[in-house]
């Protein structure tokens, strides 16, 4: 009885607190729209408050309250430590393929420099054939005055000739020059990302194990059938009132062609199986499941299954990291206990596209994915949207 009338004074102070805060909404409304500063600091107010209400609580909920606190600071670090190092991995391979065409370039120089050098060496055997007295017998010993115009004809474009190449090899040398420092700085930069990225991938590694930890403790203390009840009821009711709001903030879409798309959308994990089907029981069989919950491995792409608009990204208590997507006429696709969110509130995405990457924050104890189909607020079975 006591948790019944903590969840109901949580639902009470929010729903105030949500009023409250659409009147203040209104106001701005009448006077014009409000900026996109002033919606976005008032959204992060309703999260902090689904988030932090602490009439949310049953008394084991507040036990877990400390854990559940430095989970959502791991959770939001991993996602940050992942995205430092997707862009590292990115750069480095990017810089890879620079010392790929670096080596290539100076290959080809150098290349072009021994063929260079052989040319100046014959022209040099020549000159030495062809001056002093050896060239001068030569041209003693011509009796044809057209062989004699024929042989200084050919000494001067000799000399000529000899001057281009020997400019030519001077190019070439100062080419290989600059590639070489190039290539040095380029190297040294590869080696700068490499230690990043170790760094990095350190940190994170300690984060995982730390979250491990967290969620470990966080599953040694106990719940009866009715804390775990009343847990996930207060849960439930959190993201019930955050679609809510966000029905309220959006801006209307036509999701007609969403709704054609039935029946062929993607699977927003691949590959995937269904660990809990929608509408199948769950604490104690007095709550259900209002979505998927899908098995992937850590890592996993996520992606859009249609093209719509990003209007929630963050994190949320028992569903961890949160991507909410609008496709329209209030056709909304929920992803749940991501371990990176790729997207920004307002971002547009189009089917297939990366959004985040399949996790287990918000304490989930296995990797996967949770996905929600929602039109006006009410949750539908994603399996019948699903090309199977």
């Amino acid at each position: 009885m006591r948790h019944d009338k903590l969840l109901k004074l949580g639902l009470a102070k929010l729903s105030s607190g949500l009023v409250s805060l659409a009147l203040v909404s209104a106001v701005h409304a009448a006077e014009d729209l409000p900026d996109q500063a002033t919606a976005a600091a008032e959204l992060t107010e309703t999260i902090e408050a689904l988030n932090a209400l602490d009439e949310w609580f049953s008394e084991a909920e507040r036990k877990r309250n400390i854990w559940l606190v430095e989970l959502e600071r791991q959770d939001r670090d991993i996602s940050r430590l992942n995205k430092e190092v997707g862009a590292i991995v990115t750069a480095l391979g990017e810089t890879n393929d620079k010392l790929d065409d670096l080596a290539g370039e100076i290959s080809v120089t150098e290349t072009q420099k021994k063929a260079q050098a052989e040319r100046i060496a014959t022209h040099i055997a020549a000159a030495y054939r062809l001056t002093g007295q050896d060239f001068l017998k030569q041209l003693l010993n011509q009796e044809s005055p057209d062989t004699l115009d024929r042989m200084m004809r050919y000494h001067r474009y000799f000399s000529s000739s000899r001057l281009e190449v020997m400019a030519e090899y001077r190019a070439t040398l100062a080419q290989l020059t600059e590639l070489n420092t190039e290539l040095s700085a380029v190297k040294d930069e590869q080696t700068e990302q490499r230690q990043d990225l170790e760094a990095q991938q350190n940190d994170l590694n300690s984060e995982r194990a730390a979250r491990a930890q967290n969620i470990s403790e966080l599953d040694q203390e106990k719940e009866t059938r009715e804390e775990e009840y009343q847990r996930l009821a207060a849960n439930r009711s959190r993201l019930e009132s955050l679609l809510a709001e966000l029905r309220r903030r959006t801006t209307e879409l036509n999701g007609d062609d969403f709704k054609a798309a039935k029946g062929s959308l993607p699977m927003p994990v691949n590959p995937a199986s269904v660990r809990h089907a929608f509408g199948s029981p769950r604490a104690d069989n007095r709550l259900r499941w209002h979505g998927i919950d899908i098995r992937a491995p850590l890592g996993t792409p996520v992606t859009a299954v249609y093209r719509g608009r990003v209007i929630f990204s963050d994190w949320l208590r028992g569903f961890g990291l949160l991507t909410i997507v609008d496709h329209g006429s209030d056709y909304m696709t929920l992803y749940g206990h991501v371990d990176v969110l790729l997207k920004n509130v307002g971002d547009w995405v189009e089917s297939g596209e990366p959004i985040a990457s399949a996790g287990n924050s918000g304490g989930a104890q296995q990797t996967g994915l949770y996905f929600e189909i929602r039109q006006k607020g009410q949750p539908l079975d994603p399996i019948t949207w699903i090309d199977r």
